[in-house]
């Protein structure tokens, strides 16, 4: 058997419809020597935006133009963006050495669109 390899670096896709931009307030968050968590979980939702939306655009199997597909996926990945709920909780956990400590825990969903939702 022989395995053909092709560097990571060369890009097969030819087609860019791309449009969807990072925000310039997170734009240096791969350069950050300390960002914040939720920039960085900010940041990677459009990163992935990027790198998803030509693929979507061109499995859209309907007949409507290019422009209407973009447009859609773009309304789409909108939706998608904010949180739809965030639970808070807090509850007591004694340590072996004896002292107590509040922990503090969040549970985030998106897309409720359809269940079970994902968030973490």
């Amino acid at each position: 058997n022989t395995v053909k390899l092709v560097p990571a670096s060369i890009n097969i896709c030819c087609r860019t419809y791309a449009s969807h931009e990072i925000p310039d307030r997170l734009k240096d968050i791969p350069t950050s020597a300390n960002p914040r968590f939720f920039d960085m979980v900010e940041y990677f939702f459009h990163r992935a935006c990027q790198v998803v939306e030509d693929k979507l655009v061109e499995d859209m199997k309907s007949r409507v133009p290019i422009e209407e597909k973009k447009k859609k996926v773009a309304g789409i990945l909108k939706l998608m963006q904010p949180c739809d709920h965030i639970l808070e909780i807090q509850f007591p956990l004694r340590r072996d050495s004896g002292d107590y400590e509040m922990i503090l825990g969040y549970r985030a969903q998106h897309s409720s669109h359809r269940t079970p939702t994902k968030g973490g």
